[in-house]
């Protein structure tokens, strides 16, 4: 019952999160539920608990209200032309994250209420930061706006009809092979397909993921712009990628909450 109980509490702040759709996000905090160590499934039940409940948009609450620390590109990270990480004038994914996982670390240090924010807010830049969407180089202008181009839509008799699509949209709008599902039938589904490579997924710092995920980016900006038109195949194959980094988001979420309560 306890450990239900802690699902549903967890997964409950993924529909705060600015990536995938609510099923998707969900799926990111269950699979990082299951693999948590039993020092940081209790700090997890301690912060979140029941009382999140009313809260479930915690920074687009406080951005609606006006009331929020942050602006909205704390969703975003912002590499350079070398892909490293660049300081902004305003929020950052990175940056943010950085400073919340102190604040977790630090646990005493800071009241029930810090740490419970710090947390949410983790939660839902590990989601922002695995869809590329939200990656911003500088040295690539139509990664700096959400733009659109010609994406394959179907076919009709011989001829192959394509539609126009947003980029942002077109991360947000995978259903993958189960559109159906809910997030947790998401999850299962991931795990079975990608949790023989959770360590290997999870490897590595936050910076090292960051890299991992700003040359992946890179190389998908380098083809596709305003001007692409993104085939069948393409399509079919960037929904795998798409899937993957569900599956990264949530192992890495794990590897994370992990490593800071030691």
């Amino acid at each position: 019952m306890k450990k239900i109980f802690l699902v549903a509490a967890f997964a409950l702040v993924a529909s705060m999160a600015n990536a995938w759709n609510v099923r998707q996000d969900e799926a990111v905090v269950i699979l990082a539920t299951k693999h948590l160590s039993p020092k940081a499934k209790i700090m997890v039940e301690k912060c979140l608990g029941t009382s999140y409940a009313d809260d479930v948009q915690y920074i687009y609450k406080l951005e609606s209200k006006k009331a929020s620390p942050y602006s909205n590109e704390v969703h975003y990270l912002h590499l350079d032309a070398s892909l490293n990480p660049m300081k902004v004038d305003g929020d950052d994914a990175l940056a943010t994250l950085e400073q919340m996982l102190e604040v977790v670390r630090a646990g005493g240090q800071h009241s029930k209420e810090e740490v419970s924010n710090a947390l949410r807010v983790i939660i839902n830049l590990m989601c922002d930061i695995h869809n590329f969407s939200n990656v911003r180089i500088a040295s690539v202008p139509h990664s700096q706006r959400d733009f659109s181009f010609l994406s394959y839509a179907g076919d009709i008799g011989k001829r192959k009809s394509t539609s126009k699509a947003k980029w942002s949209r077109f991360w947000t709008s995978y259903g993958g092979w189960h559109s159906g599902f809910s997030g947790a039938l998401w999850a299962e589904d991931i795990e079975l397909c990608c949790g023989s490579k959770c360590v290997e997924l999870s490897q590595g710092t936050l910076r090292d993921w960051v890299a991992q995920i700003g040359t992946e980016a890179a190389r998908l900006y380098k083809r596709i712009n305003p001007e692409y038109t993104m085939t069948r195949r393409e399509r079919n194959e960037l929904e795998y990628l798409n899937y993957e980094m569900i599956a990264r988001a949530g192992y890495r979420l794990a590897a994370l909450l992990n490593y800071v309560t030691k």
